[in-house]
C-alpha cells in the first residue's frame, strides 16, 4: 500500500512542475479595473447626480443634462439654455480641432463639480466627493485662461474661507467648508499650488475679478508664504511631507519640493499688489530654495528623491507654464516622459510607484502634456492628448486611470484632469503666464 502511494507521488510530482511551469510563462491578464460612473450630469434644479457605468446615457449637446430629460419642461429647458450661455461667455481652447469636444465636456464637468460656493469636488463619488487645495487651485486656474473668471473667483474665494491662519493646509475639505473629512495628514505642496493659481488668476481675470481675488486671498497669501519659509531647513529644502502621489513620506520629494518653489515666486510677484512692501524674508528663501533644488535634484536628473528616486511626473512642475523653460529641464521632462509610459500609451507617476504598474494615470499623463506643450514640443504633447481623448469614459468624461486593457477606470470626470486638460489646449494656443524667477 505504501509503495503503491510513492509511485502515484512520483508520477504526479512532474506533471505538477510542468503545471506551474507553463503557468508561470503564460502572459499576464494585466490589471483590470472597475470604472464607478460614465459621468455626472446636472439636474434641472441644479442637483448634481453620477452617471453610472454602463448606463449607456447620452447628454444634450452643449449640456450637462441627459438627453432622456424632458425638453418641454421649462426648468429643463432653462438649464440647457445656462449651460450653452455659459460656455459661449468664454472660451473653448482647441477649439475646431479633434479636441473641442474633449475640451467642451471637461468645461462643463468643471462646472457640475463646482457648487455655488466655489467648493470644486475632486470627482462625485464616495471619498472624492471633497475639495483638495491643489485640484482646486488647478481649477481656478483653467476657469480664468477659459474666461469664466466669476468661476475662478469663487473656486478661490472657497479655499479662503477654508484657509489655515498657519498657511498649512490640510490635505482636502469637506464641501461644506467646515474642515477635513479625517486625519490626514498636511500637505506642504498645497501653499504652493493655491499661491501659484491665486497668481495666476490675478494676471489673466478681469481688472474687477482680480481685484476681489487679491483682497479675499490676502490673508491666505501671507500665510502661506510664510508656511513655507517656515518648512525649510538649514539645506535651503523643506521638511518631507505627502505630495500628489497621497501617501506618507519620509523623503522629501520632488514633488513637494518643486511647487513650493513655485509658491514662493507668486507670492513675490504678489507682494506689491497686496501690500507687502518688503519681503526680503520670502525672497531670501525663494532663492535658498531655487539653489537647493538644482543642487540636490538637478544633479541628478530631478528624480522624484534624492540621489536615485527615479523618474517622477513632478518635474512638470519646473517647466513651463510653472517655471521658464530650461534645457535641463527639458530634457528631464523628456526623458520622464519615456520612463513612466505604460504599454496603453499613459503614464504611471513615476518608476519608484509600485502598484498597478501597467495602469495610465489621466493627471500624470496630463502633466506631461502640459509641460511638453510649454517646452515647445508640440507632436509629443498632441500625441498624449490623442491618448487622453481617446480614452474618455462613453459619455465623454476624463476618468482617472486607464487599465491595461484599454479602459477608462476609477472616477469620472476627475478634475484635475479635467484642468489640466484646458490648460493644455490653451498653452498650445497661446503661452500661458510664467511666474517670474524670483530676483
Amino acid at each position: 500500500m505504501r509503495s503503491s502511494r510513492r509511485l502515484r507521488w512520483r508520477i504526479g510530482l512532474p506533471a505538477v512542475i510542468l503545471v506551474i511551469a507553463a503557468l508561470s510563462m503564460a502572459p499576464s491578464r494585466g490589471t483590470v479595473l472597475h470604472l464607478r460612473a460614465d459621468g455626472v450630469a446636472v439636474q434641472p434644479g441644479g442637483a448634481v447626480a453620477t452617471v453610472p457605468a454602463g448606463s449607456e446615457a447620452a447628454f444634450i449637446p452643449g449640456t450637462s443634462v441627459l438627453s432622456s430629460a424632458d425638453r418641454s419642461d421649462p426648468a429643463v429647458a432653462a438649464r440647457v439654455d445656462a449651460d450653452r450661455e455659459w460656455l459661449a461667455e468664454g472660451v473653448i481652447p482647441g477649439h475646431g480641432t479633434r479636441y473641442h469636444a474633449m475640451s467642451e465636456r471637461a468645461l462643463l464637468d468643471l462646472r457640475a463639480l463646482t457648487s455655488s460656493t466655489g467648493a470644486l469636488m475632486a470627482a462625485p463619488v464616495t471619498a472624492w466627493k471633497h475639495v483638495w487645495p491643489r485640484d482646486a487651485s488647478f481649477a481656478a486656474a483653467a476657469y480664468a485662461v477659459t474666461g469664466h473668471d466669476e468661476e475662478a473667483a469663487d473656486v478661490l474665494g472657497f479655499l479662503a474661507r477654508v484657509a489655515p491662519a498657519d498657511g498649512e493646509w490640510e490635505a482636502r475639505y469637506l464641501t461644506d467648508g467646515s474642515g477635513p473629512p479625517d486625519d490626514r495628514p498636511k500637505q506642504l505642496d498645497s501653499a504652493g499650488w493655491v499661491l501659484w493659481s491665486t497668481w495666476l488668476v490675478a494676471q489673466t481675470a478681469s481688472p474687477e475679478v482680480a481685484a476681489e481675488v487679491l483682497d479675499v486671498m490676502r490673508p491666505a497669501v501671507i500665510a502661506s508664504a510664510n508656511a513655507i519659509v517656515g518648512s525649510l531647513q538649514d539645506d535651503g529644502l523643506p521638511e518631507p511631507s505627502s505630495d500628489y502621489w497621497e501617501k506618507d513620506e519620509s523623503e522629501l520629494t520632488l514633488g513637494v519640493a518643486a511647487p513650493l518653489s513655485l509658491g514662493l515666486r507668486a507670492a513675490l510677484a504678489l507682494a506689491p499688489r497686496i501690500g507687502v512692501e518688503d519681503p526680503f524674508v520670502w525672497s531670501n528663501a525663494a532663492r535658498r530654495l531655487d539653489d537647493a533644488i538644482e543642487r540636490e535634484f538637478g544633479a541628478h536628473g530631478y528624480p522624484r528623491t534624492r540621489p536615485d528616486g527615479g523618474a517622477d511626473a513632478a518635474v512638470t512642475f519646473l517647466a513651463p507654464p510653472f517655471a521658464a523653460s530650461t534645457p535641463e529641464v527639458s530634457d528631464a521632462v523628456r526623458a520622464t516622459e519615456l520612463a513612466l509610459r505604460v504599454p496603453n500609451g499613459g503614464h504611471r507617476p513615476g518608476e519608484a510607484w509600485r502598484k498597478d504598474v501597467d495602469v495610465a494615470w489621466t493627471p500624470e499623463t496630463a502633466l506631461l502634456a502640459l509641460a511638453l506643450a510649454g517646452n515647445g514640443d508640440r507632436d509629443d504633447a498632441d500625441r498624449l492628448l490623442t491618448f487622453l481623448d481617446d480614452y474618455r469614459t462613453p459619455l465623454g468624461s476624463l476618468p482617472e486611470k486607464v487599465d491595461a486593457e484599454a479602459t477608462p477606470a476609477s472616477v469620472a470626470p476627475l478634475a484635475w484632469t479635467s484642468s489640466l486638460v484646458l490648460l493644455t489646449l490653451a498653452e498650445l494656443e497661446e503661452p500661458l503666464p510664467v511666474v517670474p524667477a524670483a530676483d
